[in-house]
């Protein structure tokens, strides 16, 4: 079974149903389709089924994007993104997945 990890912080946006995709540092591979764990601190919280996967470069990451991760702006996202991954640069890729959650 695949999982996507998440830090503790982002469970509540993903079961209220705030938080639809996750941004992942990288080109990564999820076939749409899957049903996959999402966990946190390796405990599974919910199962989903990815619905979508986009790559996109830093620099093309929209305030659409920021509020679909259950961000209030694309400035809070990259921070985020810069806490959790270090430096991360406008001209690298990163995958968006979007993901519907089926059951807790």
């Amino acid at each position: 079974m695949d999982r996507i990890n998440f830090d503790l912080e982002f469970v509540p946006l993903i079961i209220a149903g705030t938080k639809k995709t996750t941004i992942r540092k990288g080109i990564k591979s999820y076939p749409v389709g899957r049903i996959v764990e999402l966990t946190a601190d390796s405990k599974r919280f919910a199962m989903a089924r990815v619905k979508k996967v986009v790559v996109k470069r830093v620099s093309e990451l929209s305030e659409e994007d920021a509020k679909t991760d259950g961000f209030e702006s694309r400035e809070e996202l990259l921070r985020t993104l810069k806490r959790i991954y270090g430096e991360i640069n406008e001209s690298e890729f990163v995958t968006i997945v979007h993901f519907e959650v089926i059951s807790l």
